[in-house]
């Protein structure tokens, strides 16, 4: 059975907040290349809601678009954490609540065609003011917006940031089990 194999891996740049990994891997026909991975801490991203249905997000300047971005708070995990106190570590460093409830909404990869830094995604709800001191290098501005609206500019091609989007989706069923009459806006919205 013809597989995929890495044969070698040689740290080539380390830097802020990634290495970059040569790869010597041998493709399913035998041939062999070499590949260069982002080798990427594993991080977390987070949909808090308040109970006036209000999602909580930062917008912050993203160099990789030169631009402010508006996104979920999220964040790298600490090395030895847990997703779970990833998820309420960086939700309390980034917008100054705690929740009495994470649910996990499952996961994803950013961007596996060169990175391995894989996303935890989680839903926030019982938010309560529980800060924490943001890291020194972020300059957040913190919006509320009603997830409605948050919707609406998502399916509009407003929001860029891949991993706000993903989790948007991810929290459909849930948001539509806890909130129906949320769910009953997004399929006008939609023409279901």
């Amino acid at each position: 059975m013809n597989t995929y194999e890495i044969l070698s891996r040689e740290t080539v740049l380390r830097a802020h907040a990634f290495d970059v990994v040569k790869l010597g891997f041998r493709l399913p026909d035998g041939r062999e290349r070499a590949y260069d991975l982002v080798d990427h801490a594993n991080a977390v991203t987070l949909l808090p809601v308040n109970a006036a249905g209000e999602a909580l997000l930062v917008t912050q300047y993203r160099i990789g678009a030169e631009s402010l971005l508006l996104e979920l708070p999220a964040g790298v995990m600490d090395p030895g954490e847990q997703p779970l106190e990833s998820a309420r570590r960086e939700l309390r460093e980034e917008t100054g609540m705690d929740s009495a409830e994470l649910l996990a909404l499952g996961g994803f990869f950013m961007v596996a065609g060169y990175s391995n830094e894989y996303m935890h995604a989680f839903l926030a709800l019982g938010l309560r003011e529980a800060p924490l001191d943001q890291d020194e290098d972020e300059f957040l501005t913190l919006t509320r917006m009603p997830l409605v609206e948050l919707y609406q500019r998502a399916w509009a091609g407003e929001i860029k940031d891949g991993k706000t989007i993903v989790t948007l989706m991810l929290a459909l069923p849930e948001l539509s089990r806890r909130f129906p009459e949320l769910w009953e806006s997004f399929r006008q919205l939609l023409g279901l």
